[in-house]
């Protein structure tokens, strides 16, 4: 079975970038570098479901990102979460925050609404994470 990104995912974020198993993207909010790491498996909707090297891939790739988010952001925190009331397909938020971030230090979901970016806005942000793994 062909792997289909469910279609909110699709209408909020932009792609970053695509490994073998696994699909980076960026959330359509300029307010925070707010990215999501979806496995390519369709019919997974929670972590436990993923075979075991999926999981460890999935978690490994998770942390990196956040690497990368902190030091290509400056951000001082970085949530990592895994939903999925919403969109039922597993998919990871990987949020750079700081204090100065206009939600903190609450949860970014549903404080205020999203304050979209322009195509080269998500492209800079794209090359800065493309960059930390093309490095790493």
């Amino acid at each position: 079975m062909a792997f289909s990104l469910h279609p909110q995912l699709a209408a909020d974020t932009f792609q970053v970038r695509e490994e073998e198993d696994l699909l980076v993207l960026l959330m359509n909010d300029r307010q925070y570098p707010w990215f999501i790491v979806v496995p390519k498996i369709d019919g997974v909707r929670e972590w436990h479901e993923l075979p075991q090297e999926t999981q460890v891939r999935l978690h490994l790739y998770c942390v990196e990102l956040g690497k990368a988010i902190a030091e290509g952001f400056g951000s001082t925190k970085i949530n990592t979460a895994a939903l999925g009331n919403m969109v039922s397909q597993l998919h990871v938020h990987v949020i750079g925050r700081n204090q100065q971030d206009s939600a903190w230090p609450k949860p970014v979901w549903g404080l205020f609404p999203p304050a979209p970016m322009n195509k080269q806005e998500a492209q800079s942000r794209s090359n800065i994470i493309n960059d930390y793994f093309n490095q790493h």
